[in-house]
C-alpha cells in the first residue's frame, strides 16, 4: 500500500473478529469439519502479516518451532528479501502437525492464489457475515500489532515494508486505542479542582 492509497477500515476485520474466525476454525477442525490446510493457511494470513504470495512461498524449513519464528521471502527486483515473523503460540501445534506431511523443500500450500482467495472468502462469509480479502488480514495484523506494542519500527519490520511512511497509515486505525490513555493524561485531578 502506497502513501496516497486510502485505508477503508469497514473491509478490515477487527481484532475481535479475526480471533471469532481462527477460534471457530479451530473449533471445526476438531469436529473435523475444517481441514487441517484451511486452519494453517487462515491462521497464517491472520496471525502473521503475510501476503497471499508470501504464503505461497513458505517451506517447511522456514517454520522455527523452537523460537515460534516465520521466515517469510519476497521477492523484489534486487532479489530476494527475507524477514521474520512471530508465529502464533495458538497456531502452532497446529502447524507442527500440518508441517510433518510436507515433503522436502516444496511449497507447503500447492494452492494459487485464486483458491487462498476462495478459501477465505468462504470462512469470513460463514462466520462473520462477510467475505473478505486475504490482505485485509494484513492490516488488521499490522493495526494489531501498533495498537498493542505502539511500535512504528517493529511493524514496519514484521510485515516486511521498506519504508516506515507506508506503516503510518495505520496509526490513524490504532489511535482509538489510546484515547482513554491520553484523556487519562490530561484529565485534570479532582483534587487539584477542589485545592483553593
Amino acid at each position: 500500500m502506497t502513501s496516497d492509497q486510502k485505508l477503508v477500515l469497514k473491509d478490515v476485520p477487527s481484532w475481535s473478529e479475526v480471533e471469532k474466525i481462527i477460534g471457530t476454525l479451530i473449533r471445526r477442525h476438531k469436529q473435523g469439519s475444517v481441514s487441517l490446510r484451511d486452519l494453517c493457511i487462515e491462521g497464517l494470513l491472520a496471525t502473521t502479516g503475510i501476503r497471499t504470495s508470501e504464503l505461497l512461498a513458505l517451506r517447511k524449513e522456514d517454520f522455527d518451532f523452537n523460537q515460534c519464528l516465520v521466515t517469510v521471502r519476497q521477492l523484489k527486483k534486487k532479489g530476494e528479501f527475507v524477514r521474520q515473523t512471530v508465529m502464533s503460540d495458538d497456531l502452532k501445534p497446529y502447524l507442527e502437525e500440518y508441517m510433518k506431511g510436507v515433503r522436502g523443500s516444496r511449497p507447503a500450500f500447492k494452492l494459487t492464489r485464486r483458491q487462498v482467495l476462495n478459501i477465505t472468502h468462504r470462512y469470513t462469509a460463514e462466520i462473520i457475515g462477510r467475505p473478505i480479502r486475504n490482505h485485509a488480514f494484513r492490516h488488521a495484523y499490522a493495526i494489531r500489532i501498533l495498537e498493542k506494542t505502539r511500535d512504528l519500527e517493529l511493524c514496519r519490520r514484521l510485515i516486511g515494508h521498506s519504508e516506515l511512511e507506508t506503516v503510518k497509515i495505520y496509526l490513524d486505525f490504532a489511535i482509538g486505542d489510546r484515547a482513554k490513555e491520553v484523556g487519562d493524561a490530561i484529565s485534570i485531578k479532582r483534587q487539584a479542582m477542589n485545592d483553593d
